[in-house]
């Protein structure tokens, strides 16, 4: 099978599936009995509407973000990753877990380092 051209690859196949998926989801809310048009406003306002909202985006966006980094350094690595955001949470939980501990005895500049520790050991589990 032949590669595909890069700007078909880079450009045009983005746009396609972006389309695909907003005429799926316009045919679930249709199938709902609702407006599209207007669901899509009241996703765009939740998200972008007020300065609120935005925080609220950027603020449970940013997971996905760097779970998504993450998996990318290790498909670069040729290696193959499935648990990418399970890893996150726990290794949070790791982190949180040994803040909660440490937080009366240690100055917090001195807690960092063994919260990343934590946090790295719980994410490898």
């Amino acid at each position: 099978m032949t590669p595909l051209p890069r700007w078909v690859e880079y450009g045009l196949m983005p746009v396609l599936n972006l389309a695909l998926a907003f005429l799926v989801a316009g045919l679930v809310v249709l199938a709902i009995g609702a407006n599209p048009l207007e669901a899509v406003g009241h996703i765009l306002y939740g998200a972008f509407g007020y300065g609120e909202g935005i925080g609220f985006t950027l603020y449970y966006a940013t997971n996905f973000i760097f779970t998504g980094l993450a998996v990318a350094v290790a498909f670069h690595a040729a290696q193959f990753n499935i648990g990418g955001e399970g890893q996150a949470y726990v290794g949070g939980l790791g982190a949180g877990l040994v803040i909660l501990a440490l937080d009366r005895t240690l100055p917090w500049w001195a807690i960092l380092p063994f919260a990343m520790i934590g946090g790295a050991l719980f994410g490898m589990i």
